[in-house]
């Protein structure tokens, strides 16, 4: 049997610190590598805030990677992360193709990719995205501001359709 590229997106609680996220990602790369896959790369991309709260975390991390494997390998990779404290969520995606980088690339050890040959080797340098972020981060505040008043307006109209049926 062929092995297929998968691309999978691990979130991990953001409040994970340097040391912590190494570790994390020394994690992510036994799991698969105790599955039989073959790691292609392991890309950070940014913190986010969650949509709802997973296991208390309000923010998470995103770690993608790309990785070689047998397809029978995936529903035993998902229970592997499902029962891990350390990994939020996970979502496993066959892929054509890899896309090109957009955040800090790093090794199979944990260690972030610098200037050397194997961050040359790894692709292009990933694109500055942070003003994109930014821009996004400040429309979901706005969002949620705008939220309890139109919470307040939709109870408003309730009561006054209320009044009028009774």
């Amino acid at each position: 049997m062929a092995d297929n590229l998968y691309e999978a997106m691990f979130v991990v609680d953001a409040r994970t610190s340097g040391s912590e996220f190494s570790e994390i990602i020394r994690k992510i790369v036994a799991l698969l590598k105790r599955r039989g896959a073959e790691i292609l790369r392991i890309e950070k991309w940014a913190e986010q805030k969650l949509a709802y709260r997973i296991q208390k975390a309000k923010r998470g991390t995103y770690i993608l990677v790309y990785f070689r494997a047998e397809g029978s390998a995936i529903d035993e990779l998902r229970r592997d992360v499902h029962l891990s404290e350390d990994l939020l969520r996970v979502l496993i995606l066959r892929a054509e193709k890899q896309s090109e980088p957009v955040g800090e690339l790093y090794t199979q050890e944990g260690e972030i990719l610098g200037g050397t040959e194997e961050a040359d080797a790894a692709g292009p340098e990933p694109a500055p995205q942070e003003a994109e972020r930014e821009e996004l981060e400040t429309e979901e505040e706005d969002i949620e501001a705008a939220a309890p008043d139109a919470d307040a307006e939709e109870e408003e109209l309730e009561a006054e359709e209320a009044e009028t049926q009774a």
